[in-house]
């Protein structure tokens, strides 16, 4: 029996190297998302977001209860909790409400875990590879950073002109594809999420992240080419 030629093997090891490759860059462009999601989802971020909207004066609270309220329903968003979170002797949230935000912190939950997952696999393949000092695993890992930047950065460029020329159309497309039908819309004169919440929240907030990731992008595309670069 004749095996396969060179030819075939030739590219079957070179679909083999383009999926590796892409599966390190997806893991670079998913540590870097949760990296962000958890720095944006931190106290001092998320209460300047709530000052520059005047979410405050929307809520009809002070800025302190305001932050208070939100960093209580951002920890339930990180624990998994039932954002029973109080508010002038009753419930701040609605069920419904609470039912969203339900799904919202398993969406984050999940999008922290890949990072996390990502960021096991750079450093397991960095290790084996004997450390970044040694040819092969500077290579992988600089066309990792790099390919990883370009995926996260053109990703994030593009949503944040979308949110910047139709933010109401790119926010419902986002929540259509993400939330099932009719679970994520409230009413912005009565329920509590979208006053502590507002439009402006989440037009700041939108662009914002996409400037970061456009930022944290760019810094990992630099670092990439250096690796991948011949050293003298």
């Amino acid at each position: 029996m004749v095996g396969a030629g060179p030819g075939p093997r030739r590219g079957v090891i070179a679909v083999r190297g383009a999926l590796v490759r892409l599966l390190f860059a997806a893991a670079v462009a998913a540590l870097l998302l949760a990296a962000a999601v958890l720095i944006f989802l931190l106290p001092p971020v998320v209460h300047l977001l709530l000052d520059l909207s005047g979410a405050p004066a929307v809520l009809g609270s002070d800025a302190a209860t305001a932050h208070q309220l939100s960093d209580a329903l951002v920890f339930d968003l990180l624990r998994g909790g039932d954002f029973g979170v109080p508010y002038n002797g009753e419930a701040l949230l609605s069920a419904a409400e609470r039912s969203h935000l339900v799904d919202v912190g398993a969406l984050l939950r999940a999008v922290i875990a890949i990072g996390l997952l990502g960021g096991v696999l750079l450093v397991t393949t960095i290790l084996r590879s004997g450390g970044t000092a040694t040819g092969a695993g500077r290579l992988r890992l600089g066309e990792a950073l790099r390919d990883g930047a370009l995926l996260l950065a053109g990703a994030a460029a593009a949503a944040g002109l979308a949110f910047t020329v139709a933010f109401e159309a790119t926010f419902t497309l986002f929540h259509g594809l993400l939330f099932a039908a009719g679970t994520w819309t409230f009413n912005p004169a009565t329920d509590r999420l979208v006053l502590l919440y507002p439009d402006a929240f989440w037009i700041a907030a939108a662009l914002a992240f996409c400037v970061a990731l456009v930022g944290a992008g760019c810094a990992a595309f630099v670092i990439g080419r250096r690796f991948v670069a011949p050293r003298r």
